[in-house]
């Protein structure tokens, strides 16, 4: 039985707006396949001479002109429809992203790959995520676009749903929820 559903941020709830140039494009680069902020940081100094309040400070920037949301209206459709499943975001991505997440997503949990320091498609990231939100990975609906990640969350037996680029991806929830 589904309790959870746990969706990526980019890709799935939010796509790309705008392309970035120069050392934004640089700087977003390192944005998901880090364990920790500390490791994204030391990343960003390696390519600039940019201090670490600088690094935040255009990262934040960065994430509120980038992102843009693909369905506004998906968290509460999906609230709506599926009133006992729990909404979370699970995402690789440095955790200044929370800010932009708690302004545009009305979601009841957030899980970074920064804050927990583990990222997918690793295991330790799926099994933290079902320890986090006290659920057996079977009760989760792993809902992402990469499917190497939907992979590592399947092995450990998350059921999934891949997401390609223009997928209404609460149809594809909802046929999967009805279909089971």
């Amino acid at each position: 039985m589904i309790k959870v559903i746990a969706l990526d941020l980019v890709g799935v709830l939010v796509r790309e707006v705008i392309e970035l140039e120069g050392i934004e494009d640089k700087i977003e680069r390192f944005f998901g396949p880090n364990k920790s902020d500390e490791e994204f940081i030391n990343q960003v100094k390696e390519i600039t001479n940019l201090n670490e309040t600088e690094i935040v400070e255009i990262a934040k920037n960065i994430i509120n002109k980038l992102y843009g949301l693909k369905d506004k209206d998906i968290v509460n459709k999906l609230k709506e429809n599926y009133p006992n499943i729990k909404l979370v975001i699970a995402t690789n991505h440095v955790s200044y992203i929370k800010e932009y997440i708690k302004n545009n997503i009305d979601i009841e949990d957030i899980i970074i790959s920064a804050d927990i320091n583990k990222i997918k498609p690793n295991h330790d990231f799926y099994y933290e995520v079902a320890n986090i939100l006290k659920e057996e990975p079977s009760n989760i609906l792993f809902v992402d676009d990469n499917q190497n990640n939907i992979d590592g969350a399947k092995e450990i037996g998350m059921k999934t749903i891949k997401i390609d680029r223009y997928d209404d991806v609460f149809d594809k929830i909802d046929r999967y929820l009805n279909e089971i």
